[in-house]
């Protein structure tokens, strides 16, 4: 009876822990992120930061906002600039970090204009298509990241009424792997009204 008990443990454990590996909490890889890039470790947080978009089902503000900050300071301007925009989306100016999302958004900007006729696109398209991706079949459908698959951004306006936006990205609230990855990427377009 004891070495039955004692089996029954053992299965459970070894259940549980088959289970909690298989859903990896990505707000561990974000954690990690912001670490390295606190440490000035820029590509070594985007490593964590593209495992993290991995495994999220749903973006929340501020890993838009540090995986905007991460992209300025390695030069991934485009990128940059798309994913502080989408933090603006997502909290307005009154968000946690709002006031630094500005300050970064100009930055980024200016550096985007700067740097704009030093490459040619051929080159910029070749050398940085693979670099933020994930991996899916080209008719995988992802939720959209941005409206969190309600096809509608809600916000709410300084009297606390709740505003309702259609997403500019998603169709239904999905995305395809192309339109992720070109999303995370800083590249996706806005659709057409």
């Amino acid at each position: 009876m004891k070495r039955l008990t004692f089996l029954l443990v053992l299965f459970a454990s070894c259940s549980f822990i088959a289970n909690a590996q298989q859903k990896e909490d990505p707000r561990r890889y974000i954690d990690s992120a912001v670490h390295y890039m606190d440490l000035e470790q820029y590509s070594k947080a985007d490593g964590y930061f593209m495992a993290a978009l991995d495994k999220i089902d749903v973006l929340s503000a501020d890993f838009c906002f540090y995986f905007g900050k991460n992209s300025y300071y390695m030069n991934k301007h485009t990128q940059s600039i798309d994913w502080l925009n989408k933090y603006l989306e997502l909290k307005g100016s009154r968000g946690q970090f709002s006031k630094e999302t500005l300050n970064l958004l100009e930055l980024a900007e200016e550096a985007f204009r700067n740097n704009r006729g030093t490459t040619s696109s051929a080159d910029v398209n070749s050398k940085f298509f693979y670099l933020n991706t994930i991996k899916c079949d080209s008719d995988d459908l992802i939720t959209c990241p941005v409206c969190k698959g309600d096809d509608v951004i809600t916000t709410k306006n300084r009297f606390g009424e709740t505003l309702y936006k259609t997403c500019p990205y998603s169709h239904n609230g999905v995305l395809t792997c192309v339109e992720f990855n070109l999303l995370i990427q800083g590249n996706l377009k806005p659709k057409n009204k």
